[in-house]
């Protein structure tokens, strides 16, 4: 990692003095684990959390409209729960982060090897219960923690459908010229000799594929550079969804680091939380892969922006997509030393500390 920091020339000097407590540990003052149906559907929900030093995942529960269920009675002594709820014509908001289910009530302990267990493997979305709890639904004391099934799920409207995964040749029609200041994530070789190439901007990313569509020298070139190298590109769109563009280049040209290219080249390296040891990730290039003790959770493409989504203040903002086009996470980055990290999770506000643990994961 290089020596140089920038963040004092980006953050105003009324963030560079704002100082937060620290944030502590998963409160053990929880006793059990709330989750409530605010939405105007029923809901089918399950849960996943790690019990005993293994992962477990428990449902169905049914939950009619404005009802709550208890889904846990014992003091939360974890900082992290996962949750999944399902309704008709209703679209889940998850993080890509899979544990095993089945239909009807089902206890599955452990989260690999669904299909070869005979489960299903769903993504779920995570609790983090150190962020303050909304009240009650029931009106008893704050007891236990509550969740809210609302900040997870949305109504399926037109258009709003899951990703088009669409590969060149396959249907792509769209015919749109763009050109973009990227940073390279990666190039990955597959074993029906197909490459695809990830570039990562402030609004999703771009997707290369040696399908003929883009000069050959084009992809041998990406190939070889690090990730994290700041381009310009030129092409076309090919096809497109939320924040994921397949195209064609027809230009490539490795441009000046800007200052947040130099922040992002900064932020390499495994960072641990201090409110939570078992609570990491680790930063290559422009993506962040996320891990829960030795478990890799989700990966996700990363950005440094001046502003982020509907966040307001003044940045910079450390903007994390999830990698195949899925929610969007915007961070203010409140100050970055060499061995200190200080995120505001947005729209919240919620401090989150790390410090730099450049070791191998086991």
């Amino acid at each position: 990692m290089r020596a140089r920091l920038v963040l004092a020339s980006l953050l105003t000097s009324s963030l560079m003095v704002a100082t937060v407590a620290p944030m502590a540990l998963a409160s053990p003052a929880y006793t059990g684990l709330e989750i409530c149906n605010d939405t105007p559907v029923p809901q089918s929900v399950s849960l996943a959390y790690r019990k005993d030093r293994r992962w477990m995942s428990h449902g169905w529960w049914a939950l009619p409209p404005e009802t709550c269920e208890r889904v846990l009675d014992s003091p939360l002594n974890n900082r992290f729960y996962y949750v999944r709820s399902e309704a008709q014509n209703w679209q889940f908001l998850d993080e890509r982060i899979s544990f095993c289910t089945a239909p009807g009530e089902f206890t599955i302990y452990g989260d690999r090897d669904c299909a070869i267990r005979g489960y299903d493997s769903v993504f779920f979305a995570k609790i983090d219960t150190d962020v303050p709890a909304a009240l009650s639904g029931s009106g008893q004391p704050l007891v236990a923690y509550v969740a809210r099934l609302s900040l997870h799920s949305r109504p399926k409207t037109g258009g709003a459908g899951p990703l088009r995964t669409v590969i060149p040749g396959e249907g792509a029609t769209s015919d749109i010229v763009f050109d973009h200041d990227v940073t390279l994530q990666d190039c990955e070789g597959r074993g029906d000799g197909r490459v695809i190439c990830k570039l990562v901007m402030g609004a999703g990313q771009i997707l290369v594929t040696n399908d003929g569509m883009t000069d050959p020298a084009i992809i041998d070139r990406l190939q070889v550079l690090d990730p994290g190298t700041p381009l310009w590109v030129s092409g076309e769109s090919l096809t497109s969804g939320d924040r994921v563009t397949y195209a064609s280049l027809n230009a490539l040209t490795e441009r000046d680091e800007t200052r947040h290219d130099l922040m992002l080249d900064d932020l390499a390296g495994q960072w641990v939380s201090r409110a939570d040891a078992y609570d990491l990730f680790v930063i290559e290039g422009a993506a962040r892969r996320n891990f829960y003790g030795s478990v890799e959770t989700m990966t996700e493409l990363l950005s440094v922006q001046t502003a982020c989504d509907d966040a307001t203040g003044a940045g910079p903002y450390l903007v994390a997509q999830a990698e195949d086009g899925g929610p969007t996470h915007c961070y203010r980055i409140i100050s970055l030393t060499e061995h200190e990290l200080v995120l505001s999770y947005m729209p919240r506000g919620t401090e989150l500390r790390y410090q730099r643990h450049d070791l191998p994961l086991n």
